[in-house]
């Protein structure tokens, strides 16, 4: 291979791993991370439990999710804190009250986690280990509220109003969704980074 075609081939493979990682002109990666966009959602939904204020908790909280991938305590809450926004988002007014209190807390803790970099590992775990109690008995609270599943069928749904019984199905297939979002979404990524990965190699290989 001429000197000319090498380079040639070489530009390609970076404008290539450009928009792989979104570094060129005409960028369309993510929004970059940030915590300071996450608190000011969390206060607002602090402040009046909007639509809005709820989907921009739950896209920063995402955001986080990704840069945070290799950080598996911060991770956690925020996996928690994407959860207990999906949750006020679908119940609204029918959330549990103590719900909000949850959000609060456990950004709270994302926040220490973030920017205190002397906290030691164990300590770390620690504020991981009380919120997710907290949220269990949250999750237990809430699992309390909802019609009995058990018995003949004829009787439980004989106990629920068609909104109850409409409720409960919506919460499945949101689920059922979400999970679904999720094994894609992994499936995805996994493929970029092969063909980052195999671009990576014959960069290397041509400019050795």
């Amino acid at each position: 291979m001429d000197k000319t075609a090498k380079s040639k081939l070489v530009s390609d493979i970076e404008s290539q791993l450009d928009d792989f990682f979104g570094d060129g002109l005409g960028d369309t990666s993510s929004p970059t991370p940030s915590l300071e966009k996450l608190k000011s959602a969390v206060l607002s939904i602090d402040w009046e439990i909007t639509d809005a204020c709820l989907s921009d908790m739950i896209t920063e909280t995402e955001l986080l999710m990704s840069h945070f991938e290799e950080d598996p305590v911060t991770h956690a809450l925020l996996r928690m804190l994407r959860g207990l926004g999906d949750y006020v988002r679908k119940r609204k007014a029918r959330s549990h009250p103590d719900a909000i209190k949850r959000v609060m807390s456990v950004f709270a803790n994302i926040e220490t986690l973030i920017n205190d970099t002397h906290l030691e590992k164990r300590q770390r775990k620690n504020i991981v280990a009380k919120e997710i109690q907290a949220f269990k008995k949250l999750k237990q609270q809430v699992e309390s509220q909802k019609p009995p599943l058990r018995g003949a069928p004829s009787q439980a749904i004989s106990t629920q109003t068609p909104a109850d019984v409409a409720a409960l199905l919506e919460h499945h297939k949101f689920k059922q969704a979400m999970n679904a979002v999720e094994e894609r979404l992994g499936a995805e990524m996994k493929s970029l980074k092969a063909q980052v990965q195999s671009l990576q190699k014959q960069l290397a290989a041509l400019r050795s």
